[in-house]
């Protein structure tokens, strides 16, 4: 028991003599800190100066694979940070400040690949937001202000085509709505009003000709038997095209 005793007395010595997890005359952390998970194991390890973190902290999960590196910019509280998956692959970028996102922050798939670039203030997803398919082609881009979607909204065909154009107002659908098929013409013209469906939609066929028009009032159906027709119409296409099934006109 004696040794035991010593032993944990030499490891505060150890501790105290390398100055980790020290503090300042001002109560503020100074120099190499480490934390750890109550099992013992590296939860994370950084350098301090006057309380804030400088250079590179790095934080670990509880398998002790590396989760997160974060740079910090000398005095302050921004640092450029990279996540990564449990195998080593970098799954995220971007900056942090006062431990919440800020600017431009990149999504990568498996491969390396980007999935998706959003902007963030204080937080919240401000700005310009895009998704990618594989092959770097951009499939959708929108835009934010204050965490909600503002502003216009566009899906593309993996060829470039426009698939979808609409718009958001404080996060809900908020005015026209057109999509197209990917040789270019319009499949379907409408509008929403505060995400409810609102006069005239037009369903049309590739080569231009109006398939059907339903009839909206903030969401309630002003002619459901026209709908009636146009759901028919669908099933025989599915049963006329086995092995081909179209997928259904939808906004989303």
């Amino acid at each position: 028991m004696k040794r035991c005793h010593l032993s944990f007395a030499v490891l505060l010595l150890s501790v105290a003599l390398s100055g980790q997890n020290a503090l300042d005359s001002s109560g503020q952390r100074t120099g190499r800190w480490q934390g750890f998970y109550p099992d013992g194991k590296l939860r994370y390890e950084a350098e301090f100066i006057d309380g804030k973190p400088v250079g590179t902290m790095k934080r670990f999960d509880e398998s002790g694979n590396l989760s997160v590196s974060m740079n910090f910019y000398p005095g302050t509280d921004r640092c450029f940070a990279e996540m990564y998956a449990a195998n080593g692959r970098v799954i995220a970028r971007g900056v942090y400040e006062a431990q919440k996102k800020d600017s431009s922050w990149t999504y990568l798939r498996h491969d390396g690949s980007v999935s998706m670039m959003e902007n963030y203030n204080g937080g919240s997803l401000s700005g310009p937001a895009e998704n990618y398919y594989p092959s770097g082609r951009i499939s959708q881009q929108l835009h934010y202000s204050s965490g909600k979607k503002n502003g216009p909204w566009i899906r593309f065909f993996e060829n470039g085509d426009t698939m979808i154009t609409a718009s958001y107002t404080e996060g809900v659908l908020h005015g026209s709505y057109t999509s197209y098929y990917s040789g270019g013409s319009v499949s379907i013209s409408g509008a929403y009003h505060n995400d409810l469906k609102d006069g005239d939609w037009n369903y049309f066929s590739e080569e231009g000709d109006i398939l059907s028009v339903i009839r909206y009032n903030k969401g309630d159906i002003l002619n459901p038997e026209e709908l009636e027709k146009s759901y028919e119409r669908f099933i025989r296409s599915i049963e006329e095209n086995t092995g081909n099934i179209p997928d259904p006109d939808t906004p989303h």
